[in-house]
């Protein structure tokens, strides 16, 4: 089996994940408890309790590949390839990037004409220009991927704008919900007070007076509500 396959597969739990025992535990915590020397190893598996140290250099391995501490992109050099370019990828300017995208793309023409006539000529030796056309794509894409940090906070104020946009939408219907319901409460606050300043045509006790009111006020809401 290859190196490569054994790394791309998912890997298999830790053989010391049997050591994590209620027990084990349990003696560790006793341990760390009596062991006054913070830098001495716990005996026997119990070694495998205490967590591993930080660490230390520029890089460190898991699953198979290598990883960087420092979440930044590898310049072509680090990873093994020629650069094309002269500028470094901290100080080249937007412009920059452009320009040499452009001498990039005329060279990787120019190499691919190259690679068919030198197919048709000598078939044999057509595989030094594929290894120019895959170092100046590794060039290209590496010139694009320069702009991730630029995408990625583009992509994030796009999200907020977004977001800003549909709270203002939200507050904006809910204003005007309000606005709707102030209106229909002053039309029924206006109606009650007509009805409540009419007088009485037949003279009747004060109780009744206010029944026969109340039962008007109602039924004129009832016609508003059921009109809205």
């Amino acid at each position: 089996m290859s190196e490569e396959l054994i790394s791309s597969l998912y890997p298999s739990p830790p053989p010391y994940y049997k050591y994590f025992t209620e027990s084990n535990r349990s003696k560790y915590q006793q341990w760390l408890e009596q062991e006054s020397d913070g830098d001495a190893l716990p005996p026997g598996d119990l070694r495998f309790h205490r967590p591993p140290s930080a660490p230390t250099g520029e890089q460190y391995r898991g699953y198979g590949s290598v990883w960087a501490l420092v979440n930044k992109l590898p310049s072509l050099k680090e990873s093994g390839w020629k650069q094309l370019y002269s500028d470094e990828d901290e100080k080249i300017t937007s412009q920059t990037k452009i320009d040499e995208l452009h001498k990039l793309l005329d060279s990787l023409l120019l190499n691919f004409l190259e690679l068919v006539g030198s197919v048709s000529k000598e078939p044999a030796k057509f595989y030094v220009k594929i290894e120019d056309l895959k170092l100046l794509l590794i060039n290209m894409n590496h010139l694009l991927n320069t702009y991730r940090p630029h995408q990625t906070r583009e992509s994030l104020i796009m999200l907020l704008k977004k977001q800003i946009e549909k709270k203002r939408n939200d507050i904006s219907e809910i204003d005007e919900a309000m606005d709707g319901v102030k209106k229909r409460i002053n039309s029924l606050v206006s109606s009650a007070d007509k009805i409540s300043s009419r007088q009485p045509i037949v003279e009747m006790d004060e109780k009744s007076s206010s029944a026969i009111t109340e039962q008007n006020i109602v039924k004129t809401l009832q016609s508003l509500v059921d009109e809205s």
